[in-house]
């Protein structure tokens, strides 16, 4: 292997290492980044949970909000369909109801199946009460 070919295989499997060879002199800019502050433990458990459950920031619709717009998007957020009831339309009940059709027709018996299986019985006593 020739040396360019050596350096060209080396920078792409180990990162950049000997640049010279290529005949660049100049290294590219790294930044640094610099440490944290330190907090008092109180502040780094809130930060931390914080982090872990609103990573998302839910509570940004809420801001700047007046008292009514903040109760009508706080209903939306516990009931769902009151934001998307008014689009939802028959077209889009007749493919749900085609989804249910079919993860009923498919998959519950492909569950129970798998469970009278692990009952050590018969497949066909999947969906049956069993003899007693």
């Amino acid at each position: 292997m020739s040396g360019r070919i050596a350096a060209d295989i080396e920078m792409k499997d180990f990162g950049v290492r000997n640049i010279s060879i290529l005949g660049v002199d100049e290294v590219p800019y790294v930044r640094k980044v610099g440490k944290p502050q330190k907090q008092d433990l109180l502040n780094e458990i809130i930060t931390v949970l914080k982090e872990t459950f609103l990573s998302d920031d839910p509570l940004n619709p809420y801001k700047n909000q007046p008292k009514k717009k903040r109760f009508i998007l706080a209903l939306q957020a516990f009931f769902p369909i009151l934001k998307w009831g008014r689009d939802y339309s028959s077209s889009k009940f007749k493919g749900d109801l085609i989804a249910g059709c079919t993860i009923v027709s498919l998959c519950i018996p492909n569950e129970d199946i798998g469970y009278a299986k692990l009952a050590d019985l018969k497949p066909q006593y999947r969906l049956c009460k069993l003899p007693s």
